[in-house]
Parts: C-alpha cells; sequence; structure tokens
C-alpha cells in the first residue's frame, strides 16, 4: 500500500478520534483489505488517495456519525483544495470590488491598491497552503492552477492603474 495511502489513513483515524469518533483496530485492518479491493476492482494494483473516500461507509458506528466521517475525510483529502478556491473567490470580489465605477481617479486609486494588497495577502495564504498539502504529500495540481488566476487578476489590477 503507498505511502500516502497510509498516512492518509493515519490522518484520517487521527481526526476522528479528535471528533471522538473512535473505530476499533480490526476496523481499520479491515479497512485495508477493503482499499486493496477496491483499487483492484478499478483495475489498479496500488490503492490511490481517493479511494479514502470509500472509508466514509466504513468508519462509523453510528448512522448519525456518518456525516461527520465525510466531512473529516473530504477535509483531511481536499480541504486544502476547498481553502484555495475560496481564497479565489476573495480574490474575484476584491477585482470586483477594484473595477467598479468610482466618482474620481484618486478613489479608484485607492481601491486598486487596496485589492493588490490584499491579494498579495491571499497570494500569501495559497503558498502556506500548498506547503502544507506538499508536506503531506497532495496533489497540487489544482492549487497551482488557482494560484496562477489569482496572480493573473492581480497583474490585470496592476496593469488597469
Amino acid at each position: 500500500m503507498p505511502t500516502v495511502a497510509l498516512r492518509g489513513l493515519a490522518d484520517i483515524r487521527r481526526e476522528l478520534q479528535k471528533k471522538n469518533l473512535v473505530a476499533s483496530d480490526r476496523r481499520y485492518r479491515q479497512s485495508l483489505s477493503l482499499l486493496r479491493a477496491l483499487a483492484y476492482l478499478h483495475g489498479r494494483t496500488t490503492v490511490a488517495e481517493s479511494d479514502l473516500f470509500f472509508l466514509e461507509h466504513v468508519l462509523w458506528k453510528d448512522p448519525g456519525e456518518r456525516t461527520e466521517v465525510h466531512n473529516v475525510i473530504h477535509g483531511l483529502i481536499h480541504g486544502y483544495e476547498d481553502q484555495v478556491q475560496e481564497l479565489l473567490f476573495q480574490t474575484r470580489e476584491l477585482r470586483d470590488y477594484a473595477e467598479r465605477a468610482w466618482e474620481d481617479k484618486a478613489q479608484r486609486a485607492r481601491a486598486v491598491i487596496e485589492a493588490h494588497t490584499k491579494i498579495r495577502n491571499i497570494l500569501t495564504k495559497v503558498e502556506e497552503i500548498s506547503e502544507k498539502a506538499r508536506d503531506v504529500g497532495r496533489s497540487l495540481d489544482k492549487v497551482e492552477t488557482i494560484r496562477q488566476e489569482i496572480q493573473a487578476i492581480q497583474q490585470q489590477l496592476l496593469t488597469k492603474f
């Protein structure tokens, strides 16, 4: 089993324990076999990180826990992408704010400078999220695409200044 999948399983277990959602050691051992079978059914020889989503059907005792288990698994595997996506939405809002009709050039200049400064801070946050995701072996393709879009918005604002 790949290290990424094992690390992901350990992360899921740790986060579920923090929320007092404890599955037995036996259930976690059985989930390894389940993940291998899932990979096999998809024609792969190794478990992919995306296979961990299937554990939302296994790692709960009470049906009321299913939503929380789902949220934990999703947050660990794609939570960083969701955070970066939210930062992109904020960047778009800043762009729209800066590009709206202002009464005079001075107000527009202040709005563009303010938006540019905030976008610079957003890019710093994106880099921090990216480093954390890189450290735990997550794919950064979507994060990189979003980072490039945020930078393009920043450059677009600077050219209008």
